[in-house]
């Protein structure tokens, strides 16, 4: 028996659009039952990283993700990514709250000093609660556009403390010209309590690091007595000063006391620099604890406008290990041209680009350079910077490496694609003009031999 090419068509038809409706359904019962999600964005936009993985699956206790919102209303970009973690533990509940037909639970937390508002988490566990606004969870530039979405390092660290209850502080010096921003975001992200440390009472609060981010100003007398007491009762101190900061005999006074002296002059690389800067160095690792999984996974950190620190053979009491190192192939070059090669004038590497001096009663971690911090380096998932310094700020804090996970952001605006005039050109040409004149003349070959028939 012969069927017809009209038959057979049909057939296949309606086989295809069986086969159709029969994936479609198994798979929305996978993703109802299973948990299976696929994501098909360029960029795995909505998968969660391993890290959050590892970490939320070894959650034992309940916890709970309150999202202050009618479902309908909260974002569906995050209510999607959220919903993700809910298939990572048996452990997670996920609830939304109405806050303003739900006043009860509102005003619970906000007794409870937090400052809860439309749109924002809560993640309460049995060793924690924490609140993460809403305003923390999306970056916006200047014209208000949404750029860059922070959410999974803040609710997978939130995940972690509510079931811990370890948490961590950090304070920043201000008043001298310093750059906290970028870092503040970045430790606040990871679950450290910032806050700013003025010079007012001559004693400083507790904290678990004293961060100078980069001063351009020196610090007072008695500025740099409060912080010799601070370390002296067992504190840690970290401090970035890179070679455009001015002379600061102060603050550079109490660091030789620790064994550590800043040389003038920025260093060049000719081998380990980012492509077409010599200036911007790729480290070379130190034997310490902060490097070991960095060396061991080949990730590795970019150093803008980098000094050189001094560590004299006879240290005192301190013990100095080196963190950070630059190649034989760099040199000091003390004036503006970064383009020419070294001169006969010029000090040879390798160089110390960061260290970290022990006492018995504290520590100091140096690290010559403040672009190292850049905000744009530190939101670059290529760059070790971002999750170096998370881990370099919890070993000062005493932390463990599981106690705080360092996450980059996801990137909301629309990648820019820069086309030069030749393909400008071409495709004018090919979807202008070319192919527009082939589809015309191509019908007008079929209805010219139509006609003639």
């Amino acid at each position: 028996m012969k069927f017809s090419q009209k038959v057979i068509f049909r057939v296949v038809m309606v086989l295809a659009i069986g086969v159709f409706l029969m994936a479609n359904l198994s798979m929305i019962r996978l993703v109802s039952f299973r948990g299976l999600i696929l994501d098909f964005t360029g960029e795995r936009f909505f998968a969660l990283s391993d890290a959050t993985i590892t970490a939320v699956s070894a959650l034992q206790s309940e916890t709970w993700i309150y999202i202050l919102s009618e479902e309908d209303m909260f974002p569906p970009v995050l209510s999607e990514i959220i919903r993700r973690y809910g298939f990572l533990s048996p452990f997670i509940n996920i609830r939304y709250v109405d806050p303003h037909i739900d006043l009860v639970f509102l005003d619970h937390y906000r007794r409870q000093g937090f400052p809860l508002t439309e749109f924002d988490l809560l993640i309460a566990g049995e060793r924690g609660i924490r609140h993460i606004p809403i305003t923390d969870i999306i970056r916006r530039d200047t014209r208000g556009r949404p750029t860059h979405l922070f959410l999974e390092e803040k609710l997978t660290n939130a995940l972690v403390y509510a079931n811990t209850g370890r948490s961590f502080s950090a304070s920043f010096t201000v008043g001298h010209g310093e750059r906290p921003a970028a870092l503040r975001e970045l430790l606040s992200g990871t679950g450290f309590s910032v806050n700013n440390l003025v010079f007012l009472t001559g004693e400083i609060p507790e904290a678990d690091v004293i961060i100078i981010a980069d001063p351009e100003r020196d610090f007072r007398p008695e500025e740099i007595a409060a912080l010799s007491s601070y370390l002296e009762s067992g504190g840690r101190l970290m401090v970035f000063i890179g070679p455009g900061a001015a002379r600061l005999p102060e603050l550079e006074g109490l660091l030789s006391s620790w064994g550590f002296y800043l040389m003038p002059g920025v260093i060049l690389e000719t081998m380990a620099h980012v492509f077409g800067n010599p200036a911007g160095l790729i480290p070379m690792y130190g034997m310490h604890q902060i490097n070991m999984d960095f060396a061991m996974r080949q990730y590795y950190l970019v150093m803008p406008g980098t000094r050189a620190i001094e560590i004299p053979e006879d240290t005192g009491e301190a013990i100095i290990t080196r963190l950070l190192l630059s190649t034989s192939n760099s040199f000091i070059r003390t004036g503006m041209d970064f383009s020419s090669a070294r001169g006969p004038d010029d000090p040879g590497g390798p160089f110390v680009l960061a260290a970290v001096a022990e006492k018995s009663d504290g520590v100091i971690m140096l690290f010559g350079s403040g672009g190292i911090f850049n905000a744009d380096i530190l939101a670059t998932p290529a760059f070790a910077n971002r999750e170096y310094f998370v881990r370099a700020a919890l070993w000062l804090a005493g932390g463990r490496a599981d106690d705080t996970i360092s996450i980059p952001p996801r990137t909301l605006m629309p990648q820019t694609v820069h086309a030069g005039f030749v393909l400008i050109l071409t495709m004018l040409l090919v979807f202008v003009i070319l192919l527009p004149i082939g589809v015309l003349v191509t019908g007008s070959v079929m209805l010219y031999r139509r006609r003639r028939r």
